[in-house]
């Protein structure tokens, strides 16, 4: 097959720094959510995860921020690439959890596990350019993602907690120039080292003294919720933000900016996204038959990277945006045809 030349300058002007740090984060999103089962059961498993979570979806969210620059052109493309695949796929998931949930807890209107993320990208692009012209916005979303966990009713409903709670890291994405950027790679590595070691003891103090239960980490409950004193969840929620933004200095400093494998997997993060939940569940119920701890791990270790590498495939993402196209088609007002003159 001949390569045409746009294809060619466009593999010569991507941005293989953010292809990796995408394929990297998705393949922790992926990980993260294979480990969630087990975190009861072993102490480092619970440190492996805390610490993942510490950061992976701050950066992540950073980054679609980031790349959220053309407000008007994401603004218009919202519905077509966030809202609909929500849609699809939480109303899918809620059909195949009705045999372990029943019919009666299920939600069209709180999004199934991994699905927030579509809802509240639709939110964000939506509502981005009101946002940039409020004064000081990115201080106020810090100010009001901390004030939020004191709000009950702010929930998982349309995934308004994790919304209001991850606007900062959004927004960060989006005021960062590409210059400032790039002024991250540094060629000293030891900034980037303290703060990994640092985030890491971080994860084995919560997970050993039990201050901060993981769930804590995803932004979707208040602090009434939780048994520990209000001042510790929001100098911990404050210390997530710290925490999230250092990572996207510590990720663009220390990631290969040359084409690596997780190059290709970071061009189709989305599919990977929407998609992995369901062989993740799948992966669940294979560990179930299976009775040692650690085999169950290393099982998830290698689905994780095998499920990663499959649905980030070009094949897999091509059958999906017909899907969404199809869906769009339907939902979609036809023009109406002008009258001959």
């Amino acid at each position: 097959m001949a390569i045409s030349a746009k294809s060619v300058e466009k593999e010569r002007t991507r941005n293989y720094l953010l292809d990796n740090l995408k394929g990297i984060l998705i393949f922790l999103v992926v990980l993260g959510h294979s480990l969630e089962l087990y975190i009861a059961e072993s102490f480092v498993i619970e440190v492996v995860y805390i610490f993942i979570y510490l950061f992976h979806m701050p950066v992540f969210v950073f980054i679609s921020g980031y790349f959220s620059k053309n407000v008007g052109k994401c603004r218009m493309k919202a519905f077509r690439n966030f809202l609909v695949p929500y849609l699809i796929f939480n109303t899918l998931w809620a059909i195949v959890s009705i045999p372990v949930v029943g019919w009666r807890n299920i939600s069209l209107l709180t999004p199934g596990w991994a699905l927030w993320y579509l809802i509240s990208m639709f939110c964000w692009r939506i509502c981005l350019r009101d946002l940039i012209r409020v004064k000081h916005i990115f201080l106020i979303s810090l100010i009001i993602g901390v004030i939020v966990g004191f709000s009950p009713e702010v929930g998982t409903f349309l995934s308004i907690s994790r919304t209001i709670f991850f606007l900062p890291f959004f927004l960060g994405g989006y005021f960062l120039t590409e210059e400032q950027l790039l002024s991250f790679r540094s060629k000293s590595k030891l900034i980037s080292i303290l703060i990994i070691a640092v985030t890491a003891g971080i994860a084995v103090i919560f997970a050993y003294f039990e201050i901060i239960p993981a769930e804590f980490l995803y932004g979707s409950h208040d602090y009434y919720e939780f048994e520990a004193p209000i001042w510790e969840l929001i100098l911990s929620r404050m210390g997530v933000y710290v925490i999230g933004f250092a990572f996207v200095y510590v990720l663009v400093n220390m990631i290969n900016p040359k084409k690596t494998f997780f190059s290709k997997v970071g061009t189709n993060t989305f599919s990977v996204y929407i998609l992995h939940t369901y062989l993740v569940s799948l992966v669940y119920i294979v560990n179930s038959i299976i009775p040692f701890f650690w085999i169950k791990i290393i099982i998830c270790i290698i689905t994780s990277m095998l499920i990663t590498y499959a649905l980030s495939r070009n094949k897999v993402m091509w059958y999906l945006n017909k899907l969404i196209n199809i869906v769009v088609s339907m939902l979609a007002k036809k023009p109406k045809k002008r009258a001959a003159p």
